[in-house]
């Protein structure tokens, strides 16, 4: 209890001893005032002192009851101060405790006094377990020295700072922005208080405005086109990039001493600045293309450009950022592309088959004025914006529609012919698709068809023809070998056996005739064999018989061609052993071969010829190469007196095959024949 408590018990004691003194001495006078007998005055003394205890009771108590009153009292104001203390410090822990900063007190030697619950999640430890703690117990030493050494400072110079520290926490390594000053009572300085703020997030978008600050800085000076910052309000330049400075003429130094009327022609300064002040104050969040614009270069140049811009906050001052597209060039092709789009509407209206374009949504975009007529449309505007299978309904469902599908979904170009009945003509459409859209040429192919028509009766009719002197040739050469092999063989056979029949008899006759018998002799012989090699040309050996492989390789055998140093080689298909196609078709394959190889010994000074044959009962393909000086140009369709690729392609015409005479790719002459045949 404090000494103020004791006062009302001191008072009360001096007023008992001041009333128990006067008591005794004006008592004891009073009694022997009035009695002078003994004994009543030993009985009045006994009374006297009875009644100084009931009086002194009387007052003690009422003394009592009033100090109690007052201390009573004081107790419940005591009391309501406390509870009040109490309640305040109640208030002030759950604020500090709703507080999203650490809030905290600590004593001279660094303990703490006071802290709120985000400390304690800051380091991650309770309350009260820190109360007594040091720095140095909750972070690493480093981390916690220089906290120390900080509020130590504090605390010494008395003020107030806000400090930035990285601290390792319970959450990993974090960034708080602190204030600090001393904490003071009556007697001076008592320690130190703080409040620290976790700015880890503000901190992390703060290095990355940083970084992308400097990045868009990078791209500002390392951008290939030219940009420029101006500023808002004097049209000034504030920053120029080495693209604008190589692309203007004029050096940084210059630029950032101008305003941007000065990169106008003379004519349209004022023009410009006027409009130019309108653009660039005008509200702008979103990058906005003007333009084009007419640019003086610092020779003197005028250029077209395009401006991309927007307003932006630029060293504390509004300004405009620009990047700007050079469009001259761009100007220009567009102009001689639109030049060139007339002169193609023109030649198109000009040309004398029709022409359409359809867009992505099957409407026609242009039509020239042949495809008018065709329609039967006035003019080629009444024919734009209409679906094509609208102008053209016959063609749902033909190959004309077929084809415009198979060129969008392609990408490549169709060409189709077909008969449109509407028109009552042959037509070609020719589909060229060009990214969403498809043009096409339409093309009246009635008289070529006619003309396809004519000739193929032409060629059936040659072709009958062609079989027909085949077969005639080949029996007429069957007789004339007949005849050869039958009469003019054996009358020479027989006249060579009578010569040795009279050259064999003795006497003085023979002996005279021996030298012109002799001769004659070998005038048989030569006929014999010549008429043999006759019979072997107008009858190939083993064509008949064993088909077309066999005759090829007796005829290579017999061929005269290793004689003059010709190498020869014949090469088989797997299928062909055995087989046997037709004797026209054989015939006139065998005739084409024994030509092209003659060509080769005689014509190409080639030392190699080489035929290959392939094919089964369906299929003919022959192919015989040389590695000669190569056909000439003008023998490839025959020059008159020179009938050997004439008549190879009768013949081949006459069996309905296909022959190709061409100089080969290494030199050298090709002759192929195919043929797709029917099973003998």
């Amino acid at each position: 209890m404090s000494a103020s408590s004791f006062a009302p018990f001191g008072r009360v004691v001096a007023g008992y001893g001041v009333v128990a003194v006067l008591w005794i001495l004006w008592s004891d006078a009073l009694v022997e005032l009035l009695f002078e007998n003994i004994e009543l005055l030993a009985a009045a003394q006994a009374w006297k002192g009875l009644l100084f205890v009931l009086v002194t009771t009387g007052l003690l108590f009422l003394f009592l009851r009033r100090v109690h009153a007052r201390m009573q009292r004081l107790a419940e104001v005591e009391l309501e101060a406390l509870r009040r203390e109490a309640q305040t410090a109640a208030l002030l822990q759950a604020w500090m405790d709703s507080s999203p900063d650490a809030i905290f007190a600590k004593d001279r030697q660094g303990r703490y006094l006071l802290v709120n619950q985000e400390t304690e999640r800051m380091v991650g430890k309770g309350v009260t377990p820190m109360l007594g703690l040091r720095i140095q117990d909750l972070l690493p030493v480093e981390q916690a020295d220089k906290i120390w050494e900080d509020e130590r400072r504090i605390m010494r110079e008395g003020r107030i700072e806000t400090l930035e520290y990285e601290v390792d926490t319970s959450e990993g390594r974090r960034t708080f922005n602190s204030i600090k000053g001393p904490l003071r009572d009556e007697t001076g300085t008592i320690g130190v208080f703080g409040m620290a703020r976790d700015i880890t997030d503000m901190v992390t978008v703060r290095r990355q405005l940083q970084e992308s600050e400097k990045r868009y800085r990078l791209l500002f000076e390392n951008n290939p086109q030219p940009m420029w910052v101006l500023d808002l309000e004097t049209l000034e330049f504030l920053a120029v990039n080495d693209a604008a400075v190589a692309h203007y003429g004029y050096s940084r130094d210059e630029f950032l001493s101008m305003r941007l009327p000065v990169v106008a022609p003379p004519d349209l300064v004022n023009g410009l600045e006027r409009i130019m002040e309108a653009k660039l104050k005008a509200p702008s969040v979103a990058h906005q293309v003007t333009g084009p614009w007419p640019h003086r270069l610092k020779d003197g140049r005028v250029i077209d450009v395009e401006i991309t811009g927007r307003n932006i906050e630029f060293e504390g001052r509004s300004a405009r950022i620009g990047l700007i597209n050079d469009v001259t060039a761009k100007q220009r092709v567009e102009l001689e592309r639109d030049a060139a789009h007339r002169l193609l509407q023109d030649v198109l209206s000009r040309v004398t088959d029709a022409f359409v374009s359809a867009g992505p949504d099957q409407r026609l975009v242009y039509a020239n004025d042949r495809a008018a007529r065709l329609v039967g449309v006035a003019s080629p505007q009444d024919m734009l914006g209409h679906i094509v299978w609208d102008v053209f309904p016959d063609s749902r469902g033909t190959r004309f529609e077929a084809a415009y599908w198979r060129a969008r979904e392609s990408g490549r170009s169709e060409v189709v012919e077909d008969w449109y009945q509407p028109w009552g003509l042959w037509l070609e459409v020719r589909l060229y698709p060009a990214g969403d859209h498809v043009a096409g040429y339409i093309t009246d192919i009635t008289a070529r068809k006619q003309a396809e028509h004519e000739l193929q009766q032409s060629k059936a009719t040659l072709s009958d023809l062609s079989q027909r002197l085949m077969a005639q040739e080949r029996f007429t050469t069957r007789r004339i070998a007949q005849s050869l092999h039958d009469q003019l063989g054996q009358q020479l056979s027989s006249a060579r056996l009578y010569l040795d029949v009279a050259m064999a008899r003795p006497g003085p006759a023979q002996n005279a005739a021996s030298g012109p018998l002799a001769k004659a002799s070998g005038m048989l012989d030569s006929a014999i064999a010549h008429v043999r090699d006759v019979l072997r040309e107008m009858r190939p050996p083993l064509l008949e018989d064993q088909g077309l492989a066999a005759a090829l390789d007796n005829e290579l055998r017999a061929s005269p061609a290793s004689d003059l140093g010709l190498a020869v080689e014949l090469e088989l298909g797997t299928s062909v052993r055995g087989i046997r196609w037709t004797d026209a078709v054989e015939y006139a394959a065998f005739m084409i071969a024994r030509e092209a190889i003659g060509n080769a010994v005689r014509h190409a000074q080639a030392t190699r010829v080489r035929v290959s044959l392939d094919g089964d009962a369906g299929h003919l393909r022959m192919r015989i190469e040389d590695n000669g000086k190569g056909i000439e140009d003008d023998d490839l369709q025959g020059r008159p007196g020179h009938l050997g690729i004439v008549g190879m392609r009768e013949r081949a015409a006459a069996i309905g095959a296909d022959l190709l005479v061409e100089r080969g790719a290494a030199g050298g002459t090709v002759v192929e024949l195919t043929r797709e045949v029917a099973t003998p």
